[in-house]
């Protein structure tokens, strides 16, 4: 399913167990016109939201409680072969969680707190990678 250049059809999960970060993330994307936005806040539902929508981008927290970490749902949605741009959300995660997650084929880190800009940018840089 291809990329589509336009904000407003961009598929966009938010997974963070922070629900204020969630809502940080989804205020910013909505400013910058994303407005197809889904959000979870445990590992496994977002696994199955990933199963059951065609996203194009996913912000994952790397460090969530719970039976599901953010690495786990990152191996849990590259092992499903679907062409989603995944960014982790980090704030003090261990070299080891960043190598995994490299390994994992990552697009890319921001790392808490998070800064409107820098989501801005990171957004930017998708767009231009899928719609040039």
């Amino acid at each position: 399913m291809p990329w589509s250049c336009n904000p407003n059809d961009v598929r966009i999960l938010i997974v963070d167990d922070d629900p204020m970060l969630r809502k940080l993330l989804r205020s910013t994307l909505q400013s910058l016109d994303h407005t197809n936005i889904l959000e979870s806040g445990l590992g496994q539902e977002a696994v199955d939201l990933c199963q059951q929508n065609p996203l194009d981008l996913v912000f994952l927290d790397i460090e969530m409680p719970g039976e599901m970490n953010g690495i786990d749902v990152l191996n849990e949605l590259r092992k499903d072969k679907r062409p989603v741009s995944i960014i982790m959300l980090t704030a003090h995660s261990t070299i080891a969680n960043v190598r995994q997650a490299a390994a994992s084929k990552v697009n890319g880190f921001l790392v808490k707190p998070l800064n409107p800009e820098r989501i801005e940018k990171v957004l930017e840089h998708y767009h231009q990678s899928r719609c040039a």
